[in-house]
């Protein structure tokens, strides 16, 4: 397993600033946490379902070849130790109604 940081500084509020992916030796995709600005944390992969959020393209080898989506703001990926991982992961409150449940 590898465990990666993506760091997205942009100014967009309907997009996760930070993601913390778990990928298998295929470097695919198992396992994902993001972050919004707003303080609200999604937590796919897993336990938790969901998996048709995971990035379904394997990661590259070399993390400096990921670019931020639509190529909005900075983007900055980098490996991170499994214990980072799972602490964020064990931490991360899944809500599995969305954005929409914080209204209702």
């Amino acid at each position: 397993m590898k465990y990666v940081l993506a760091e997205w500084d942009h100014d967009l509020d309907d997009e996760p600033y930070l993601i913390y992916s778990e990928l298998d030796e295929g470097r695919r995709e198992r396992r994902r946490v993001e972050f919004y600005r707003s303080g609200v944390a999604f937590s796919y992969g897993g336990e938790r379902g969901n998996e048709g959020a995971l990035a379904p393209a394997p990661f590259p080898e070399d993390l400096r070849e990921l670019k931020a989506p639509d190529g909005e703001g900075e983007y900055a990926v980098r490996e991170i130790s499994p214990g980072l991982f799972y602490e964020i992961w064990n931490q991360a409150q899944e809500r599995p109604d969305g954005f929409m449940g914080m209204f209702f």
